[in-house]
């Protein structure tokens, strides 16, 4: 006699799914009415994943650089203006691109455009390996097959669901400690890597106190400084001119800093004496906001960083100018 399935089993299974599909959604709105986003974990998997993308097609736009051009960066954007083409997001955090750089320069299947987010310090050559760690995660990726799909599959997501964004043990030790909810953070990262920060989140004045205590009072440099600078800024035309002989380019930009910020640049590393130098002897081509009324008007919160609000804008006048000088062509 055939054995008839007990379907109360299947029953309970399918409550079961649905009370928790039902909390997650609830959950999930409840994090979001306290102003949560999704934002995904970037760590060094992450980024390998992006660099993945940079090969192959003429038409993409590989962004390399620290947070200034994360925040900034609007792909939305880049695509209105760029139809057709891929950015690729590869600036990290708290470092300075050259490890980057090199890494694309020594990849013959890289013929696109390096769009190279630099401050002064980025070419000082002690600089030169602070994103070695990323592109050696890269290079061993199908070593770790485990962690890239782990990656991927936590992108997915970390990048849908606000939920894991709120940090649950964080949220859960603030409550009991009757701290209540815990505010969200102010800056969220895309399942690109771009990432937007939202200052009104946040305490604008400490974090502006934070910045310039970092730098202090920087040195006058003097002219030694200045030849010692661009020796070394000069000893990178091998990278550029890789890249350019396979039929793309490199692009040195320096985007805003401001107010108390841009004073103790211009007093440690002044723009006539340093990235003009530079500008007249590099292969690359340069841009800096101070030379480009579109890109001169934004306000930095912190001093440091653009405001996200105005990334659109800010990409769609930089990409404007590379397009006008005929270094994006067909766009």
């Amino acid at each position: 006699m055939p054995r008839v399935p007990d379907l109360r089993w299947g029953a309970t299974w399918l409550v079961s799914f649905a009370l928790v599909c039902g909390a997650v959604i609830g959950l999930e709105s409840f994090v979001r009415g306290r102003g949560y986003a999704p934002s995904i974990k970037d760590d060094d998997y992450a980024w390998a994943w992006q660099r993945t993308r940079a090969s192959g097609s003429a038409r993409t736009v590989a962004v390399l650089g620290a947070s200034r051009i994360q925040l900034a960066f609007s792909s939305e954007a880049f695509r209105e203006v760029l139809p057709g083409w891929r950015s690729v997001q590869l600036a990290i955090d708290g470092t300075q691109p050259v490890s980057s750089l090199r890494d694309l320069a020594e990849d013959p299947t890289f013929r696109g455009i390096a769009l190279v987010e630099m401050i002064e310090d980025g070419f000082v050559s002690a600089n030169w390996h602070r994103q070695d760690a990323q592109v050696a995660v890269y290079h061993r990726r199908w070593r770790s097959p485990g962690a890239m799909l782990e990656r991927r599959l936590a992108t997915a997501v970390q990048s849908r669901l606000a939920l894991v964004s709120a940090a649950g043990t964080r949220a859960l030790g603030s409550l009991v400690g009757g701290r209540g909810w815990p505010a969200p953070p102010y800056v969220i990262t895309h399942d690109d890597r771009t990432q937007f920060a939202d200052f009104a989140l946040t305490d604008v004045a400490a974090l502006r106190r934070r910045q310039l205590a970092r730098i202090g009072i920087p040195a006058a440099s003097d002219a030694a400084a200045a030849r010692a600078w661009l020796d070394d800024a000069l000893a990178l035309e091998p990278l550029v001119a890789a890249i350019q002989a396979r039929g793309g380019n490199v692009v040195y930009v320096r985007i805003p800093t401001c107010d108390e910020r841009w004073a103790a640049d211009e007093l440690s590393t002044p723009k006539a004496r340093f990235w003009d130098q530079l500008a007249r002897r590099t292969h690359a081509i340069t841009i800096h906001f101070r030379d480009e009324p579109t890109l001169s008007g934004f306000a930095c919160p912190d001093t440091s960083h653009l405001a996200s609000n105005d990334g659109p804008r800010f990409t769609r006048a930089m990409f404007e100018i590379l397009i006008a000088r005929g270094v994006i062509v067909d766009p």
